[in-house]
């Protein structure tokens, strides 16, 4: 998961637990030495230095086995996280916050009876956390209650490559073209992450092929600078403004997260600029845009939230003047963190939460605003579209239900994929015939389809008195048949309440008119 975008942040619960007593003391020296990189949020640092850490004093061991869990979960190797939390809690970590992330853990590695029996450890320390007791209901739901869809999906092999790729984007209505970004190496030498162990995070373009595949993605307009690191685009519904994620870093570490603007002018697109939306937060993440291009989504952690990331939406009335910002409400924010929003061509937001019941680390939600009075209509996708993995990222081609969203799932390494998913046609497909009143096919019959959704059309039977076509779902058809020397006839058809394609057979038997 590109955590590089949003883990510059306190946990939920644990915001830092070891305490240096004995300053000359070279084993607290040692473990001070890979605390600090986490405390800066340089995770995959911290994940090198715990490694090679070898201590006798069980106390030690335990605090290393702690700082090594949470630096992997971090990165996004719950499952390899799990290990360690395990081990620490084994030497005795005294925070019953372990508790906590190992039910975390254990969640994506879809041992979910040990994950709530993990959790229930916790709530006996910290009763009624509400973070605690999602974790348990997500649990018993991916047990006895998965939310099963239709969605079809697979890893998109044209795209991916050894690093995270995630965060994809259309221009408006062109979808012959994909923006996405990628931690790859690019034209330049990979730079490796101290966050995240991968290269630094880019923009690349993609255009499609008259195969329905992708060609050979290339680095984006301005993204051969490494200094910062760029990623998941946003356009507007016109084309003409491309929002971002840009992140900092100095020495010291990850210095901030801001929201940049490209304006394109005349087919070529200008220089990024900065939005300032606040002052109270380094963090300003993952923007969305509204299809009037009126309302900006976002990711903050400034204060006014309900803890950890929450999301938040300004507007503009004129030019490019921003308002105020507002936070989306407790339908959608939790104590935990909620990012990469993302807008249909219809309105609808979308985003994840690793906060909401779900089935793993983050989950993609559909939020549909009521009124100002109910908020937001919240429902999580289902699977497969979620995992135990992290799933984010979700950008649907207009109306059409299919796009791209991005996932971890499979990965020991926490390595994000793009993956195509698409909801396949319900469809009926009629096979009929026509018979006479001796059982025998009457050929060249005209058949006329008619339904209350618009159908209209007809066709003739073969030697063998045999007709087929396709219906589609939710609708009322009447088939009215017609052939010389019988009376005509006909047949009530429903595919209302169809929840999956199937073969409809009907016979249609004709009355000759001598009879």
């Amino acid at each position: 998961m590109p955590l590089i975008f949003f883990r510059i942040f306190k946990n939920i619960f644990f915001s830092g637990l070891l305490v240096v007593l004995f300053i000359g003391c070279s084993a607290e020296t040692k473990l001070a030495s890979g605390v600090k990189l986490y405390d800066i949020g340089e995770y995959n640092s911290a994940v090198e230095k715990f490694r090679k850490m070898d201590f006798e004093n069980r106390y030690y061991r335990g605090q290393a086995a702690f700082y090594l869990a949470m630096s992997y979960y971090q990165i996004g190797q719950g499952p390899r996280a799990s290990a360690y939390f395990e081990r620490a809690i084994r030497y005795g970590f005294s925070d019953p916050v372990a508790y906590f992330y190992l039910g975390q853990s254990l969640r994506m590695r879809e041992e979910y009876e040990e994950a709530v029996t993990a959790y229930e450890k916790f709530l006996e320390h910290d009763v009624g956390n509400s973070a605690a007791l999602n974790g348990i209901r997500s649990c018993r739901m991916a047990l006895k209650n998965p939310k099963e869809t239709r969605y079809e999906l697979e890893v998109n092999r044209d795209l991916r490559s050894r690093e995270s790729d995630y965060s994809s984007a259309f221009a408006g209505d062109d979808y012959s073209t994909v923006y996405f970004s990628s931690m790859r190496g690019g034209d330049k030498k990979k730079i490796t992450n101290p966050i995240t162990g991968q290269g630094s995070s880019r923009i690349f373009s993609a255009i499609q092929d008259g195969e329905g595949g992708w060609e050979d993605p290339v680095l984006f307009v301005g993204g051969e600078d490494p200094v910062f690191d760029d990623g998941t685009p946003a356009f507007s519904f016109d084309g003409k403004e491309m929002f971002f994620t840009r992140c900092t870093f100095s020495e010291e570490g990850p210095q901030g997260a801001s929201i940049m603007v490209r304006k394109r002018s005349g087919g070529r697109w200008g220089e990024p600029e900065k939005l300032v939306l606040g002052s109270d937060s380094l963090v300003f993440a993952h923007p969305a845009i509204s299809p009037d291009g009126n309302t900006l989504y976002f990711v903050s952690d400034m204060p006014g939230g309900f803890g950890g990331k929450d999301l938040w939406k300004v507007t503009r009335s004129s030019g490019s003047d921003w308002g105020i910002p507002e936070n989306l409400g407790i339908e959608i924010n939790t104590p935990a963190d909620e990012m990469f929003p993302t807008v249909r061509s219809d309105g609808r937001l979308y985003f994840s939460s690793d906060g909401l019941v779900g089935y793993g680390g983050l989950d993609i939600f559909e939020a549909v605003f009521v009124s100002d009075t109910v908020g937001w209509a919240v429902e999580n996708l289902g699977l497969p579209l979620n995992s135990p993995g992290h799933d984010f990222g979700i950008v649907f081609r207009g109306e059409r239900n299919m796009g791209f969203l991005s996932s971890s799932r499979g990965s020991y390494r926490g390595v994000d994929q793009m993956f195509d998913f698409h909801l396949p046609l319900i469809e009926a497909m009629i096979e009929g015939e026509v018979l006479d009143e001796e059982g025998d096919p009457v050929e060249e019959a005209m058949v006329r389809v008619v339904g209350n959704n618009g159908t209209n059309f007809t066709t003739k039977t073969s030697s063998r008195g045999r007709f087929n076509f396709v219906l589609q779902p939710e609708a009322n058809y009447i088939i009215m048949v017609s052939a010389e020397g019988f009376y005509n006839g006909k047949a009530d058809l429903s595919t209302r309440g169809m929840e999956e394609s199937d073969d409809v057979e009907t016979s249609i038997v004709l009355q000759s008119v001598e009879n």
